[in-house]
């Protein structure tokens, strides 16, 4: 893999960026996660496509590819984003937005998975990782809670929100044509437990994909 090729492309997807809401209401929000067989080297995804506010599901589209990218951090575009936008294009019903298992702008380049999808697809996004990017100090403990971690230029590029009581925050970050408020209120108002209801069932269906 080029890193300095794929810096380039990162930063040409950068320029494309755009972090404000042009929807309308959301009614169906999308959950992404990601499955690895490493003995065959393969990737799978799973996209979960969910009706608000009862969270019935509506669509579930899954896709499986071959490894092809190394884990590099910073980097996790060129190895995921592949995989999900394979899964993506055999949606029928498209979400208004659509949550990844991973970072949107809380990244170097302002261009994690959720961001780097988004943007090639042209479609809303946010990132919602279970672990942080940049240093954080811990909102309090009540739902809602949140607190802003800002990059190594001092910006702010996500929050650190609690979800819940008594368990550990969520680290969220607008992927691409979501906004701020809009990014923490769609983590929110999806979140029956620590993580968002759509990411958490496709969470679960990513782990049966390789299993015999």
């Amino acid at each position: 893999m080029n890193l300095a090729r794929a810096k380039k492309i990162q930063e040409e997807l950068g320029s494309k960026l755009i972090l404000e809401w042009s929807g309308g209401g959301v009614r169906i929000v999308a959950g992404a996660d990601f499955a690895y067989d490493l003995a065959e080297q393969k990737i799978g995804a799973v996209i979960v496509v969910m009706k608000l506010p009862d969270f019935e599901i509506v669509e579930i589209a899954q896709a499986i590819r071959r490894v092809t990218v190394p884990y590099i951090p910073g980097f996790l575009g060129f190895r995921e984003g592949p995989v999900f936008l394979v899964a993506f294009r055999k949606l029928k019903h498209l979400p208004d937005v659509t949550i990844l298992d991973g970072n949107g702008i809380a990244h170097p380049r302002r261009m994690g998975l959720a961001s780097h999808v988004g943007v090639v697809l042209d479609v809303p996004t946010i990132g919602c990782a279970k672990t942080p990017f940049f240093p954080f100090v811990p909102p309090k403990q009540r739902k809602g809670a949140f607190t802003y971690f800002l990059d190594k230029n001092n910006e702010k590029v996500g929050f650190c929100l609690r979800t819940r009581p008594g368990t550990q925050p969520v680290f969220v970050s607008p992927g691409h044509r979501v906004d701020f408020p809009l990014a923490r209120e769609i983590v929110l108002n999806c979140a029956r437990f620590r993580i968002p209801e759509p990411l958490r069932e496709a969470h679960k269906l990513s782990r049966k994909l390789f299993r015999p």
